[in-house]
């Protein structure tokens, strides 16, 4: 009796392990099995966006739990070199987030997949829901090579109670530039008595970044000039009107003063903080400006305190366009996971998620066009019905050599190297170097 006890005692005991070992051997196997996608985007470096971002996460992995998303930070400013040394060694994240004047170079170096067999699958109507100016922007000789993202004009950016401190109607927006050096001079004053500047009209962001074309090029394009010939072959910074356009720009520093010092130095986000610490009443912005100065200060009260309004104008009613784009890299190992991160991410649902985060519009029509909470929205509204007079830089490779030319001189012009017909023309010879290449 005792051995037939102790016989099935041994059995049960068996099999328990036996099942538990099965177990761990399915649970270690599903995780084997489990895809992991590489997830890069300046946003991250952002407290909302990166919120934003890890609750996409969790949104995408429990609607594909066979794949998990790696979030990777990295700084706006060394994106763009980060991306092309790891696409060169064929380390590149899976999903990268790219602004738009870079496009071209990527894809001409072949570092973005051909989205177009993907597009294919989803069905001849997919792309339909988005704005055609930005599809045209992410494809090449007939070819996707990334989806849009974000889509926006710049506008104006004002603080009203600044307004009311100088005694400015903040209801009347400044519509042409003479009119916005009026608002700049009356909003730079000594604030504390000690015969000393210290809250200025305008900030300007002059350091060498992306942020710097999207400031720089309403002022060069207002006033009728442009960087490039119509066919991109030549440099077109030799016209009176482009002169006249860097004249007034590096004048606004140097002779009017009504920008912070510093200004060559000066980033997007060191705009954004002297908008939110009251430093500068004004700057050149877009739907992303006020969650990100209220995040730097919240007692600011950004939302209600800032306004916005189409960018001055002189000869030409024009602002410059935003757009960031999706690309996954071709040394991806999961192409059709990565697709449907992307298609995730670009989805109505998400990209109504992204305004409500981050005050963001979309390249998606059937958002930023039709969206009742956006064509609502005091901020969004300005920046949606300026995209009618958005104008994108040149779409070409050599882009990002030529704006560092021109911000090299333009910041020359700035800190009195040069003076801005010297600067312009240095940049105007430079480059049809590069173009003549």
């Amino acid at each position: 009796m005792k051995r037939k006890v102790f016989k099935w005692l041994l059995i049960s005991i068996i099999m328990i392990v036996l099942i538990l070992t099965l177990n761990v051997v399915f649970v270690v196997g599903a995780e084997a099995a489990k895809v992991t996608l590489r997830f890069s985007d300046w946003h991250l470096a952002e407290a909302h966006w990166k919120k934003a971002l890890e609750e996409a996460k969790v949104i995408f992995e429990k609607a594909h739990p066979d794949i998990e998303v790696i979030l990777e930070t990295v700084s706006y400013g060394e994106k763009e070199t980060k991306y092309i040394t790891a696409s060169i060694a064929g380390a590149a994240p899976d999903v990268m987030h790219l602004h738009a004047y870079s496009l071209r170079s990527f894809i001409e170096r072949g570092f973005c997949l051909d989205l177009t067999p993907f597009i294919e699958k989803e069905g001849k109507d997919f792309l339909k829901a988005w704005y055609a100016k930005p599809l045209t922007l992410c494809s090449y000789e007939g070819k996707l090579y990334a989806m849009p993202g974000d889509y926006m004009a710049q506008v104006l950016v004002r603080n009203t109670e600044m307004f009311k401190e100088a005694g400015l109607d903040p209801a009347k927006p400044p519509q042409t530039w003479d009119e916005f050096l009026e608002c700049a001079q009356a909003l730079t004053l000594d604030k504390d008595g000690d015969f000393k500047v210290d809250q200025w009209g305008f900030g300007m962001i002059g350091a060498k970044s992306p942020g710097f074309e999207l400031r720089f090029s309403p002022f060069l394009w207002t006033f009728g000039g442009d960087y490039l010939t119509p066919d991109f072959k030549h440099s077109a910074l030799d016209t009176p009107e482009a002169l006249e356009a860097i004249k007034f720009f590096v004048g606004l520093y140097r002779q009017y003063g009504v920008v912070p010092p510093g200004a060559t130095s000066c980033n997007p986000f060191d705009v954004r903080t002297q908008m939110a610490q009251k430093v500068a009443a004004m700057n050149i912005g877009s739907g992303w400006t006020v969650p990100i100065v209220h995040s730097i200060n919240p007692d600011l009260n950004a939302s209600q305190v800032l306004e916005y309004s189409p960018v001055p104008m002189k000869a030409e009613h024009v602002t410059s366009a935003w757009l960031s784009a999706w690309i996954i890299s071709p040394n991806t190992k999961h192409p059709e996971e990565a697709w449907e991160l992307v298609k995730f991410i670009t989805s109505k649902e998400m990209e109504l998620k992204w305004f409500r985060d981050a005050s963001v519009l979309s390249s998606r029509e059937d958002v930023s066009g039709v969206a009742p909470e956006i064509l609502t929205d005091k901020h969004a509204k300005v920046v949606a019905s300026e995209l009618a007079y958005a104008k994108f830089v040149p779409q070409i490779k050599e882009w990002p050599e030529i704006i560092d030319a021109v911000t090299t001189e333009v910041q020359n012009a700035l800190i009195g190297v040069k003076t801005p017909e010297k600067a312009l023309a240095d940049a105007h010879k430079r480059v049809n170097e590069i173009l003549a290449r």
